[in-house]
């Protein structure tokens, strides 16, 4: 998981340098169009945001400190998600963007927690 977070961290942050996104209220097939680094993207979102529930199931014979950490780290994953779909749908917000971020760093804070203490 930690692997894929980082990927997607990067993509994002090409995304937001390098993409040029419709203003605020841009149809939704306009934004797709903004090229492959928004797809790919999204789609690795996805794989991440499953990851994430398999996960949170992993954890769950290694009882509830496991089963907390990557419950977090899902739910950080779902706002950095959020943050991700006000991004498109926001004309690239300083506000969704800093969302993205912080889900970033609270999921990977979680896994970190979860490897240390299960290692």
């Amino acid at each position: 998981m930690l692997g894929l977070l980082a990927i997607q961290f990067l993509l994002g942050m090409a995304v937001n340098l390098y993409v040029k996104l419709p203003s605020a209220g841009g149809a939704m097939t306009e934004m797709m169009g903004s090229g492959p680094l928004v797809m790919i993207h999204m789609m690795l979102g996805v794989f991440v945001a499953a990851g994430a529930v398999v996960a949170v199931a992993a954890g769950i014979p290694f009882g509830r400190r496991a089963v907390s950490c990557a419950a977090i780290a899902l739910a950080s994953i779902f706002a950095a998600g959020l943050g991700g779909l006000l991004f498109l749908m926001d004309g690239q917000s300083n506000g969704a963007s800093y969302l993205m971020a912080v889900g970033f760093l609270v999921a990977v804070a979680g896994y970190v927690t979860e490897v240390i203490t299960f290692s």
